[in-house]
């Protein structure tokens, strides 16, 4: 414990009456929300609940959410509008700075170039005024001349009244009988359809159109520089209200229900009841106010010169901003009720406690108490006797009495405190829960010793909110966990509260309200139900009423309704900013702390609602819009694509609707969208029906709106076409399966004859290349070598004979057989060759080590007539040297690349040679194995090529031949 020395306080600082820092809340936009200019001439609404501005950058079409800013591109002859008017046929007159006149009227402006009764006015001068009689007749005004322009769009002309000229006629507005009321230099006039008739006559020295405004009950003029003459057309009644201001700070009188009259000046405007005689409220002090505006939903809008437009946000709610004392915003942390009831003690994040006082409806701040100069929060504040304070702050806890500067203070940030009694206090912070002794200054009872969110006490039963959950400690029992039983109570706990029906509510930060009684869970409120908000920051029960202060506003959960349905107060409501971190309430007021200032409202004067509306604003079809053919409209079959854009207006809504819609045609199921357009870029054939309804945040719907429209059905998917496709189709059909059928027999008969004549070529060739020559060669062999009585190489060639025969025979009955089989099938041939030819020749047999000798195959029998050629015709008449034939096989590519070398006399020598003997055979074999290879391509669908070239030594003399043969990989 210490003492707070009175050198480190600030003085006891008295503010005897604040009551002016009391203001009204508005919703503000400006250029950053896409409003063309700052500077905002005028404002009117459409028949669609359009808000219109004029500005000096272009003409602002307003939703609620989006600007639409018009200018030259779009028809306007001049960007800077000082009048507009909207009528009730939907037109929206504007009178540029540049002496024109034009409207906007079904997605695009009517100028004097593109419009014929416009073009009839001639050149104009300024346009001061427009208006609207109950006959639809609109009067367009000039300060010598009046243009009515009738439903018909017939244009008649004034430029007199009786014999004398119009001049000076700045003031226009409707009368009482549905007419026009009319100022004329000093005289006031009523246009009807008889003509002028004098209602009275009038001091008015100036030609301003500023200085007068007119409605049906009331006119109001400068009777001169001091004075403002308002003045009943009804009776006699009239006052003059003198200028409290220079006359040069006088913007403009803007008159509202027949009855207010706003006095717009340079620093805000006054609201002044006509029937009454009072200036009932200010409004927007400090600001260059234009215009005040009243839309059909009531909402009161406010133009500016340089500062935009502004919504007051509600007549019922007002903040108290409160001193900065140079440290920035001050936000309110705690709000509690001093012993007496006719105080409130308010804990600021600057170290300071606010006192108001309560003695009525008008609050008043009376005292601040600063205690010590810094940035922490005073999360809590009691009155636990007369004048006598305990405040606990980020920093610590002090202890007090209001009027004396000499504090206590306790070391140890409190993040949540609840009072037991008048004496003890629970205190939770970082450092854990204990309870606060008030006369003792100290802690008495520590029940936590690790960081605490929340606390609240209960009939000797406290709670501990935690990061991690809530924990029930009953009188000295040990802590329970009591999301062990209620699984939302894992969460991270918020705050606590307790109703009048002893219900313990909690919030956790998963944007969850949870009620608690008799050990058991009585309710849970989350998002569903209507909660909004990320951060629960506060609870406060008052008369069946749960307020739940969070980051996105105000909810008020109605504990005495079924369902307890919530409603939700948020900035555009009036709250001096959406984050709440403390609430109080008195009888039916309610007071709000925000990060902003104190907010107060009373709670039995609250109307939460607003109107909804909804507009097609365009349908884009292939480029262009065709919102004006929405009636018939049809889209042609290359052209099935649309985008509709539309919008939803709710000005109290601040922007916060979404769009229910559906195509009948292609879903009748409503769906939710957030945007304000929908694109459907390819659609079918077919009749359909867009649908659409908006949804404020009040849960308001629109009214449906719907657009029509017939995508064409091209020629090709009409009945006749499709019959004569049918009809073309089943022709086509028939003669397509009767040429198919045709083929495939053709198909089959030839590969059956290919069949039979391969199987034939196969007998052919196994015949040609088991010559008899080749077999009377190896008999004579045979029988010299038992001449010879060389038993031995009898043996052996009567077996490698034998097995050569069976090896043909075997081959000759297969498609395919192993590479390694064709190597041992020509080895065993070339063996009997080479003892026949008693050692004179050699061979080898070459296959490259990357091949798979057991995966590849080959034709049987197609390779031993070239080799057979090569020992017949290259190397029987050789006579220098021993001769030799290599085959070698090698892969290249997706081929098997086979190459058989002899060394012989070469192709010439051998013709000379030749003789009748065996021609015939050598004719068939070598013309046979030619046609096997065209046959095996065709039935395969492959390629076998093969290649003869004759080789030479360096001399240039023959040195035999190099047969070459690729065949396909065959697997």
């Amino acid at each position: 414990m210490r003492l707070v020395l009175l050198s480190l306080l600030f003085p006891f600082l008295c503010f005897p009456d604040l009551a002016s820092s009391q203001e009204y809340s508005y919703t503000h936009y400006d250029i950053a929300d896409g409003l063309a200019s700052s500077t905002v001439y005028c404002i009117t609404q459409d028949k669609d609940g359009f808000i219109w501005l004029g500005t000096e950058a272009g003409v602002c079409r307003f939703d609620g959410t989006h600007f639409r800013i018009y200018n030259t591109a779009d028809g306007l002859p001049d960007v800077e509008v000082l009048n507009i008017f909207g009528d009730s046929k939907g037109r929206v007159w504007m009178a540029p700075f540049k002496g024109s006149v034009c409207y906007y009227y079904q997605g695009r402006i009517h100028n004097q170039e593109n419009d014929p009764v416009l073009a009839g006015m001639g050149n104009l001068d300024a346009v001061q005024n427009f208006a609207e009689d109950s006959r639809g007749n609109i009067l367009i005004q000039q300060r010598k001349k009046l243009y009515l322009v009738r439903p018909d769009n017939r244009v008649n002309h004034y430029d007199s009244v009786g014999n004398e000229p119009i001049k000076r006629s700045v003031g226009l507005g409707p009368s009482r009988d549905g007419n026009f009321n009319i100022q004329i230099d000093e005289k006031l006039f009523e246009l009807s359809d008889k003509g002028f008739s004098l209602i009275k006559r009038i001091s008015f020295p100036f030609d301003n159109p500023l200085y007068v405004a007119l409605c049906p009950s009331w006119s109001v003029v400068h009777s001169d520089t001091l004075t403002t003459k308002i003045s009943s057309l009804i009776n006699d009644q009239s006052e003059a209200y003198p200028f409290d201001f220079p006359v040069y700070n006088h913007v403009s009188y803007s008159i509202i229900d027949d009855s207010l009259l706003y006095i717009n000046r340079f620093s805000g405007t006054e609201e002044y009841s006509m029937p009454r005689g009072i200036v009932k409220r200010k409004l927007l002090p400090g600001k260059k106010v234009s215009r005040v505006f009243s839309d059909r939903a009531g909402n009161v809008w406010l133009t500016t010169l340089e500062s935009g437009i502004y919504r007051l946000n509600s007549d019922e709610f007002k903040t108290i901003h409160l001193p900065e004392n140079g440290l920035g915003l001050t936000a309110v942390q705690s709000i509690a009720l001093n012993s007496t009831g006719d105080r409130l003690l308010i804990g600021d994040n600057h170290n300071g406690i606010f006192i108001l006082s309560l003695p009525g409806p008008g609050l008043k701040m009376k005292e601040v108490l600063k205690v010590l100069l810094g940035t922490n929060r005073v999360l809590f504040v009691h009155e636990y006797a007369y004048k006598r304070l305990i405040y606990c702050t980020d920093a610590n806890t002090v202890v007090g009495h209001i009027d004396s500067l000499n504090h206590r203070s306790v070391g140890g940030g409190v993040k949540s405190a609840c009072l037991i009694d008048d004496h003890r206090i629970l205190l939770g912070g970082p450092w854990g829960a204990g309870i606060f002794d008030i006369g003792l200054m100290r802690i008495t009872d520590t029940l936590w010793r690790s960081r605490v969110t929340a606390v609240y006490s209960k009939n000797d039963t406290n709670y501990i909110g935690t990061l991690h959950g809530l924990w029930q400690i009953a009188g000295k029992k040990l802590p329970v966990f009591m999301g062990n039983q209620i699984p939302l109570l894992k969460n991270r706990i918020a705050a606590m509260t307790e109703s009048g029906d002893g219900t313990l509510w909690i919030s956790s930060y998963d944007d969850s309200v949870i009620g608690y009684s008799g050990g058991r869970v009585v309710a849970a409120i989350t998002s569903k139900q209507g909660l909004v908000g990320n951060v629960s920051h506060c609870l406060f029960a008052h008369n069946h009423i749960l307020w739940v202060g969070t980051d996105k506003g105000l909810n008020a959960i109605q504990l005495d309704k079924p369902g307890y349905p919530v409603l939700w107060y948020t900035s555009a409501d009036g709250l001096a900013s959406d984050i709440v971190n403390a609430i109080y309430a008195v009888g039916s007021i309610v007071f709000v702390g925000t990060s902003a200032g104190l907010s107060y409202f009373d709670e039995s004067k609250i109307q939460i609602g607003d109107e909804c509306r909804i507009n097609v604003l365009s349908v884009i079809s292939a480029g262009s819009d065709r919102i004006r053919d929405t009636a018939g409209l049809a889209l042609p079959i290359r052209q099935n694509n649309i985008r509709i854009e539309f919008a939803g207006i709710s000005y109290r809504s601040a922007g916060q609707l979404h769009y229910l819609y559906r195509l009948i045609g292609l879903d009748s199921s409503w769906k939710e969208t957030g945007d304000n357009y929908l694109a459907y870029p390819t659609l079918p054939s077919g009749k359909y029906e867009f649908q659409v309804r908006a949804s404020n945040r009040f849960g308001v719907l629109s009214e449906m709106r719907s657009v029509p429209f017939v995508v064409a059905t091209p020629f090709w998917n009409q009945l006749w076409f499709n019959g004569l496709e049918v009809a073309v189709f089943l022709t086509a059909m028939w003669l397509f399966v009767g040429w198919r059928t045709r083929r495939i027999r053709r198909q089959q008969e030839e590969r059956a004859q290919q069949n039979r004549r391969l199987v034939e070529m196969e007998h052919i060739a196994l015949q040609a290349q088991m010559n008899p020559h080749f077999i009377f060669n190896c008999l004579n062999s045979i029988q010299q070598f038992v001449f010879d009585k060389d038993m031995m190489a009898t043996n052996e060639y009567i077996s490698n004979f034998a097995r050569l025969i069976r090896a043909t025979l075997n081959n000759s009955s297969q498609r395919f057989i192993s590479l390694n089989e064709e190597v041992e099938y020509l080895t065993d041939y070339l063996s009997l060759e080479k003892m026949r030819f008693k050692n004179k020749m050699d061979y080898a047999i070459d296959v490259d080590s990357d091949l798979d000798a057991d995966e590849l195959l080959l034709p049987p029998m197609l390779l031993q007539p070239y080799v057979e050629n090569s020992v017949r015709h290259g190397l029987r008449h050789k006579t220098d040297g021993q001769g030799f034939i290599r085959i070698q096989f090698r892969i290249k590519g997706e081929k098997l690349i086979v190459a058989i070398r002899d060394n012989g006399i070469g192709r010439k020598k051998a013709m000379e040679y030749k003789t009748g003997e065996h021609i015939e055979y050598q004719s068939k074999g070598m013309s046979l194995t030619s046609s096997r290879i065209q046959m095996i391509n065709m039935l395969y669908k492959s390629e076998i090529i093969v290649g003869v070239e004759d080789m030479a030594d360096e001399s240039g003399r023959p040195d035999g031949t190099r047969i070459t043969i690729e065949f396909p990989i065959f697997r």
